[in-house]
């Protein structure tokens, strides 16, 4: 097989993957993840329930790529927002646009990674806390840099960043119990007043 075509092979099957792993993210929010089964996320991705299992093992495997990528994407975004220099009470509110920006413009995504969180299966529940603590430690980097750089009052980096990471994800939960106007109105005013707040317990002298 020449190089081209194993390019072209290779574009294939992450194709079939992101389509079965799509398929099983409005599966997983429509049925919950336990109800769900295979069957159902090939049929909705237009495939056999043999090909699924060529890419995933079982269906745990496939709720943690449906997390990993979740988390990846945003952790993406977390890092060039984090290269921008930009002072911290802006960069918190830049966060939480980007982070409830992610919920407001993928709910199927959104649902299956906060209902899921709660309940995970022995086995998953490991791999699970470890995404959570890499976006926790990210955080509190943050945390750190501000106190470094004197724009924050000396502070516990690990407590604070554990602490924002459950606040902002208590803003997302609820935006789910709420109507769609109610929901739409509260993560688009979410960001300014979560920073606001954040700052204003954090600031280290005056506001600059």
């Amino acid at each position: 097989m020449n190089e081209r075509s194993f390019r072209k092979e290779s574009d294939v099957s992450q194709n079939k993957e992101e389509q079965i792993r799509r398929a099983a993210i409005r599966v997983f929010s429509r049925e919950g993840f336990h109800k769900a089964r295979m069957e159902q996320v090939a049929r909705e991705a237009g495939v056999a329930v043999g090909t699924i299992y060529n890419y995933f093992p079982n269906k745990q495997n496939l709720l943690l790529a449906v997390f990993k990528t979740g988390f990846d994407e945003q952790l993406r975004s977390f890092e060039k927002l984090k290269a921008s220099g930009l002072p911290i009470r802006e960069l918190l509110r830049r966060l939480f646009e980007q982070h409830f920006l992610f919920l407001k413009e993928r709910p199927d995504l959104a649902q299956v990674l906060l209902q899921e969180r709660f309940h995970p299966e022995e086995g998953f529940k490991d791999r699970l806390i470890a995404l959570y603590q890499e976006m926790i430690k990210r955080i509190e980097t943050i945390i750190r840099e501000g106190i470094d750089r004197k724009w924050l009052r000396r502070c516990n980096p690990r407590i604070i960043a554990h602490a924002l990471f459950a606040v902002v994800e208590s803003i997302g939960i609820c935006a789910m119990v709420h109507d769609e106007a109610q929901a739409r109105d509260l993560l688009k005013h979410a960001p300014a007043e979560l920073a606001d707040f954040i700052w204003m317990g954090l600031q280290k002298g005056e506001t600059t």
